[in-house]
Protein backbone atom coordinates (compact mmCIF):
# COMPACT_ATOMS: atom_id res chain seq x y z
CA UNK A 1 0.00 0.00 0.00
CA UNK A 2 1.39 3.04 -1.54
CA UNK A 3 0.96 6.07 1.04
CA UNK A 4 -0.80 9.36 0.22
CA UNK A 5 2.12 12.14 -0.42
CA UNK A 6 -0.78 14.45 1.33
CA UNK A 7 -1.63 12.58 4.55
CA UNK A 8 0.91 12.48 7.48
CA UNK A 9 3.19 9.33 8.32
CA UNK A 10 1.55 9.57 11.59
CA UNK A 11 -2.02 9.41 10.43
CA UNK A 12 -1.12 6.95 8.25
CA UNK A 13 0.67 4.74 11.05
CA UNK A 14 -2.20 5.42 13.90
CA UNK A 15 -4.94 4.56 11.01
CA UNK A 16 -3.36 1.02 10.99
CA UNK A 17 -3.08 0.96 14.86
CA UNK A 18 -6.94 1.38 14.62
CA UNK A 19 -7.25 -0.84 12.46
CA UNK A 20 -5.34 -3.42 14.26
CA UNK A 21 -7.27 -2.62 17.24
CA UNK A 22 -10.49 -2.59 15.38
CA UNK A 23 -9.36 -6.68 13.66
CA UNK A 24 -8.70 -7.66 17.44
CA UNK A 25 -11.89 -5.79 18.85
CA UNK A 26 -13.84 -7.87 16.13
CA UNK A 27 -12.26 -11.16 16.54
CA UNK A 28 -12.94 -10.56 20.75
CA UNK A 29 -16.10 -10.35 19.49
CA UNK A 30 -16.35 -13.24 17.70
CA UNK A 31 -14.86 -15.55 20.77
CA UNK A 32 -17.63 -13.92 22.92
CA UNK A 33 -20.29 -14.67 20.26
CA UNK A 34 -19.09 -18.16 19.60
CA UNK A 35 -19.02 -18.74 23.88
CA UNK A 36 -22.86 -17.05 23.98
CA UNK A 37 -24.11 -19.61 21.49
CA UNK A 38 -24.34 -22.73 23.34
CA UNK A 39 -26.40 -20.39 26.30
CA UNK A 40 -28.46 -18.89 23.24
CA UNK A 41 -29.26 -22.00 22.33
CA UNK A 42 -29.77 -23.48 26.04
CA UNK A 43 -31.69 -20.41 26.99
CA UNK A 44 -34.04 -21.01 23.87
CA UNK A 45 -35.05 -24.47 25.01
CA UNK A 46 -35.84 -23.22 28.76
CA UNK A 47 -37.84 -20.41 26.97
CA UNK A 48 -39.35 -23.20 24.57
CA UNK A 49 -40.06 -25.24 27.36
CA UNK A 50 -41.62 -22.71 29.92
CA UNK A 51 -44.06 -21.46 27.09
CA UNK A 52 -45.14 -25.57 26.63
CA UNK A 53 -45.39 -25.33 30.33
CA UNK A 54 -47.81 -22.11 30.58
CA UNK A 55 -49.57 -23.76 27.55
CA UNK A 56 -50.61 -26.39 29.90
CA UNK A 57 -50.82 -24.35 32.89
CA UNK A 58 -53.24 -22.13 30.42
CA UNK A 59 -55.44 -25.60 29.14
CA UNK A 60 -55.35 -26.72 33.11
CA UNK A 61 -57.08 -23.29 34.31
CA UNK A 62 -59.56 -23.37 31.71
CA UNK A 63 -60.32 -27.03 32.69
CA UNK A 64 -60.50 -26.03 36.36
CA UNK A 65 -62.58 -22.68 35.17
CA UNK A 66 -65.06 -25.23 33.64
CA UNK A 67 -64.98 -27.55 36.60
CA UNK A 68 -65.96 -24.62 39.15
CA UNK A 69 -68.40 -23.39 36.74
CA UNK A 70 -70.24 -26.96 36.50
CA UNK A 71 -69.91 -27.23 40.51
CA UNK A 72 -71.12 -23.73 40.84
CA UNK A 73 -74.06 -24.59 38.73
CA UNK A 74 -74.82 -28.05 40.79
CA UNK A 75 -74.68 -25.77 44.09
CA UNK A 76 -77.21 -23.25 43.04
CA UNK A 77 -79.22 -26.53 41.95
CA UNK A 78 -78.91 -27.97 45.59
CA UNK A 79 -79.69 -24.86 46.58
CA UNK A 80 -82.52 -24.79 45.07
CA UNK A 81 -83.89 -28.36 45.73
CA UNK A 82 -82.72 -27.14 49.77
CA UNK A 83 -85.07 -24.37 49.44
CA UNK A 84 -87.60 -26.72 48.40
CA UNK A 85 -87.64 -29.53 50.58
CA UNK A 86 -87.27 -27.12 53.61
CA UNK A 87 -90.30 -25.42 52.33
CA UNK A 88 -92.22 -28.80 52.23
CA UNK A 89 -90.70 -30.02 55.49
CA UNK A 90 -91.96 -26.63 57.04
CA UNK A 91 -95.83 -27.45 55.46
CA UNK A 92 -95.20 -30.77 56.59
CA UNK A 93 -94.75 -29.58 60.07
CA UNK A 94 -97.74 -27.06 60.32
CA UNK A 95 -99.80 -29.90 58.85
CA UNK A 96 -98.68 -31.95 61.47
CA UNK A 97 -99.09 -29.55 64.28
CA UNK A 98 -102.57 -28.79 63.15
CA UNK A 99 -103.40 -32.96 63.93
CA UNK A 100 -104.68 -33.90 67.34
CA UNK A 101 -102.59 -35.02 70.21
CA UNK A 102 -102.65 -38.42 68.69
CA UNK A 103 -101.09 -37.70 65.66
CA UNK A 104 -98.55 -35.96 66.92
CA UNK A 105 -97.94 -39.30 68.77
CA UNK A 106 -98.10 -41.11 65.88
CA UNK A 107 -95.26 -38.71 64.22
CA UNK A 108 -93.32 -39.32 67.35
CA UNK A 109 -93.52 -43.17 67.36
CA UNK A 110 -92.76 -42.96 63.36
CA UNK A 111 -89.53 -40.87 64.10
CA UNK A 112 -88.79 -43.72 66.62
CA UNK A 113 -89.06 -46.19 63.81
CA UNK A 114 -86.57 -43.78 62.01
CA UNK A 115 -84.15 -44.23 64.73
CA UNK A 116 -84.71 -48.19 64.80
CA UNK A 117 -84.53 -48.73 61.02
CA UNK A 118 -81.09 -46.47 61.23
CA UNK A 119 -79.79 -48.79 63.92
CA UNK A 120 -81.31 -51.65 62.29
CA UNK A 121 -79.54 -50.81 59.61
CA UNK A 122 -76.19 -50.25 61.26
CA UNK A 123 -76.49 -53.35 62.41
CA UNK A 124 -77.10 -55.29 59.19
CA UNK A 125 -74.14 -53.58 57.62
CA UNK A 126 -71.75 -54.81 60.49
CA UNK A 127 -73.20 -58.18 60.18
CA UNK A 128 -72.56 -57.77 56.17
CA UNK A 129 -69.21 -56.87 57.33
CA UNK A 130 -68.61 -59.58 59.45
CA UNK A 131 -69.89 -62.10 57.44
CA UNK A 132 -67.69 -60.84 54.70
CA UNK A 133 -64.69 -61.23 56.76
CA UNK A 134 -65.94 -64.96 57.80
CA UNK A 135 -66.55 -65.72 53.59
CA UNK A 136 -63.01 -64.58 53.10
CA UNK A 137 -61.46 -66.76 55.65
CA UNK A 138 -63.73 -69.56 54.90
CA UNK A 139 -62.04 -69.00 51.62
CA UNK A 140 -58.71 -68.65 53.18
CA UNK A 141 -58.84 -71.93 54.46
CA UNK A 142 -60.78 -73.67 52.10
CA UNK A 143 -57.61 -72.75 49.76
CA UNK A 144 -55.61 -74.07 52.85
CA UNK A 145 -57.26 -77.10 53.14
CA UNK A 146 -56.68 -77.82 49.52
CA UNK A 147 -53.18 -77.29 49.19
CA UNK A 148 -52.56 -80.07 52.18
CA UNK A 149 -54.83 -82.57 50.40
CA UNK A 150 -52.38 -82.01 47.53
CA UNK A 151 -49.52 -82.43 49.01
CA UNK A 152 -51.16 -85.81 51.44
CA UNK A 153 -52.35 -86.94 47.83
CA UNK A 154 -48.27 -86.15 46.70
CA UNK A 155 -46.89 -87.92 49.45
CA UNK A 156 -49.41 -90.56 49.40
CA UNK A 157 -48.15 -91.45 46.03
CA UNK A 158 -44.35 -91.08 46.56
CA UNK A 159 -45.04 -93.53 49.34
CA UNK A 160 -46.97 -96.29 47.04
CA UNK A 161 -44.14 -95.99 44.71
CA UNK A 162 -41.53 -96.37 47.10
CA UNK A 163 -43.32 -99.21 48.75
CA UNK A 164 -43.88 -100.59 45.14
CA UNK A 165 -40.17 -100.24 44.38
CA UNK A 166 -37.76 -103.63 44.26
CA UNK A 167 -35.09 -102.20 46.71
CA UNK A 168 -37.98 -101.76 49.32
CA UNK A 169 -38.99 -105.68 48.37
CA UNK A 170 -35.31 -106.78 48.76
CA UNK A 171 -34.55 -104.61 52.18
CA UNK A 172 -37.78 -105.91 53.56
CA UNK A 173 -35.99 -108.68 55.32
CA UNK A 174 -33.43 -105.78 57.07
CA UNK A 175 -36.63 -104.06 58.60
CA UNK A 176 -38.15 -106.80 59.77
CA UNK A 177 -34.60 -107.88 61.71
CA UNK A 178 -35.12 -104.09 63.25
CA UNK A 179 -38.54 -104.26 64.44
CA UNK A 180 -36.96 -107.90 66.26
CA UNK A 181 -34.34 -106.28 67.98
CA UNK A 182 -36.33 -103.50 68.30
CA UNK A 183 -34.12 -100.84 66.98
CA UNK A 184 -31.63 -102.15 69.90
CA UNK A 185 -28.32 -99.87 69.23
CA UNK A 186 -25.17 -101.60 69.92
Amino acid sequence: MKSDPAVPADQVNLLRQQLILAQVRIMELEDGRDELQPRLAGLEKLLTAAQDLTDLKLQEAAHLEKVRADLQTQYEHLRHMQHVTNEALNASRAEVAAHSLGKVALLSEVENLHTLTRQLADTTRQQLERISSLETAHRAALAESATRQERIAQLDAEQRAMKSSRSWRWTAWLRSLERVLGGRKP
